[in-house]
């Protein structure tokens, strides 16, 4: 077996256990929810491997329930999946390597989601670069297969899961992010931002919920970043 295809495949059993156990949950909840409108249980699958980001599917469900147009359909998934571009800035320039051709730093960006890119980020690191592409599409791919796999069970389970319980399933994944996140934290700043992002998303949420994610986002970076240079100056004022 190759360096890359047993990085490949260590990807893909690291996959297993929380990471896969929080997306079968969330897609359960999808296919569930998805049941009752008139999207079908080929929609659902297709879409994760095509989209593979939640929220862009449950905007695509929502669309097609009210009749949206294609067109519109298209451009709010695209909307909704930006928030995937500063994590592509931060991953993709662990990926490289002389060893791989320029496409397939287009193919592995595709895989690119919350629950991989905040597990992934810090092992990257620990591997030599050349296994680092094989191995985040390992543990990536997985995670996709069981995410369609359990999408297709809750459209068909859908009868048995309260809406209540849909619901909660789907947004199991900010509050998975979240902890992922935190237990990732080593750095002063990591601990700052999350501590100011988890002020300033409630807080904003009262005071304009349309704006309040992009608003606190904004504010509660900023506020983390100022917050972060002060204490250095402060620490360096103290030294002299």
């Amino acid at each position: 077996m190759s360096v890359q295809s047993a990085a490949f495949w260590r990807g893909a059993r690291e996959s297993i256990g929380a990471p896969i156990a929080v997306i079968a949950a969330n897609y359960l909840g999808l296919g569930a929810f998805a049941s009752a409108t008139a999207v079908s249980v080929w929609a659902i699958v297709v879409s994760t491997f095509t989209i593979w980001a939640l929220p862009g599917q449950l905007v695509m469900v929502d669309m097609w329930m009210v009749g949206a147009p294609w067109v519109a359909v298209l451009l709010a998934v695209m909307l909704t999946n930006v928030r995937f571009l500063p994590m592509s800035i931060t991953i993709m320039p662990l990926m490289r390597d002389p060893s791989h051709p320029r496409w397939r730093y287009y193919v592995t960006a595709h895989f690119i989601a919350m629950t991989s890119w905040v597990v992934c980020m810090p092992r990257l690191q620990q591997m030599p670069a050349v296994e680092r592409i094989s191995y985040f599409i390992g543990f990536s791919l997985n995670c996709i297969i069981v995410g369609s796999i359990f999408g297709a069970l809750g459209f068909y389970a859908a009868g048995s899961i309260p809406p209540a319980v849909q619901l909660g399933l789907i947004f199991l994944t900010p509050i998975n992010f979240f902890v992922l996140l935190a237990g990732e934290v080593r750095e002063r700043m990591g601990a700052l931002a999350l501590l100011c992002g988890g002020f300033a998303g409630p807080l904003f949420h009262l005071l304009t919920p349309e704006w309040s994610v992009v608003v606190a986002g904004v504010v509660g970076g900023t506020l983390a970043f100022g917050l972060n240079k002060l204490i250095d100056k402060t620490a360096g004022a103290r030294r002299e």
